[in-house]
């Protein structure tokens, strides 16, 4: 069941107001894509698919596909979600451009996110509203960032999100919902990670938006269960998704002499899946 804009929002409304949270899960492929959908439709609840901007001819080497494979990834992607017997939310992540995130519109996505933290306050709300305009003109909903969630191996010195700065972020952009930094980072963790539970707590009372915790493959159950219970609603997960799936196919290869490529490629997903239905059974995502 494929959902557009205006029932994701409501979505992420309810999650907010219910304390539960809704995995947003990274994917790349079709395996990727089929691991998420099953995981969730095994459990039946809603999940969000997270795409990038397969087009942009900026991205990095390793993130590009051609325009004939991404139109037919993002084909998919749409089809399997429409067929699909629990609510699917396609978002498009991370994208740095208006333009980018007019492609994520024009593909079917029913959320975007303009990320322009790493620009002067006055700059990114500049273009989250540029983008928010376009955006809710095609009844689409948009997710911004507000104090940058790095990408380095810990959170040692990690800047948090002033609740100040991200209240007059949401109020003049006009986002749906906000990024914020509270300690995660993208990747692998080197160390543990310290979240500031009490200022996820000051945002989520100081405005209506949803939260969005990004970095968060890796934390422990508590730490998912206290930012949850705190605010947090939109769970961003993409790292550990791949290292499980990974460390599932070297374990279905290891002592076969002749492994068929089917059977290595099928274990990862399950692999994969498994880790992902034990991460929704922890957010809590509940049945709607």
């Amino acid at each position: 069941m494929l959902l557009n804009g205006k029932e994701s929002k409501a979505l992420l409304a309810q999650a907010r107001k219910e304390r539960f949270a809704i995995g947003a899960f990274n994917v790349f492929d079709y395996m990727t894509v089929e691991a998420t959908l099953q995981a969730a439709e095994e459990l039946g609840v809603p999940v969000i698919i997270q795409t990038w901007d397969y087009f942009d001819p900026a991205s990095p080497e390793g993130s590009q596909l051609s325009e004939f494979m991404a139109q037919n990834l993002t084909a998919f992607i749409m089809q399997r979600a429409q067929a699909s017997p629990v609510p699917v939310i396609i978002h498009l992540d991370h994208c740095n451009t208006f333009e980018g995130c007019i492609r994520g519109i024009q593909a079917g996505a029913a959320s975007v996110m303009l990320d322009a933290s790493m620009k002067p306050f006055e700059q990114n709300v500049a273009l989250t509203a540029k983008v928010v305009e376009a955006a809710h003109g095609a009844g689409v909903i948009v997710e911004g960032e507000i104090g940058h969630v790095t990408g380095h191996a810990n959170s040692t010195g990690a800047v948090y999100t002033e609740v100040d700065s991200a209240k007059a972020f949401v109020e003049q952009s006009g986002i749906d919902m906000v990024a914020v930094s509270i300690g995660t980072v993208h990747g692998v963790y080197a160390s543990e990670p310290v979240l500031h539970y009490q200022r996820i707590a000051e945002l989520r009372d100081a405005f209506e938006a949803p939260l969005v915790m990004h970095g968060s493959s890796g934390l422990k159950p508590e730490q998912f269960k206290q930012a949850i219970a705190n605010g947090i609603v939109k769970i961003n997960f993409g790292t550990y998704t791949q290292l499980e799936g990974a460390q599932a196919t070297l374990r279905a290869a290891q002592g076969v002499e002749k492994p068929w490529y089917k059977d290595i490629i099928t274990a990862g997903m399950d692999g994969a899946k498994a880790y992902l239905k034990q991460h929704m059974e922890i957010f809590g995502t509940k049945r709607v």
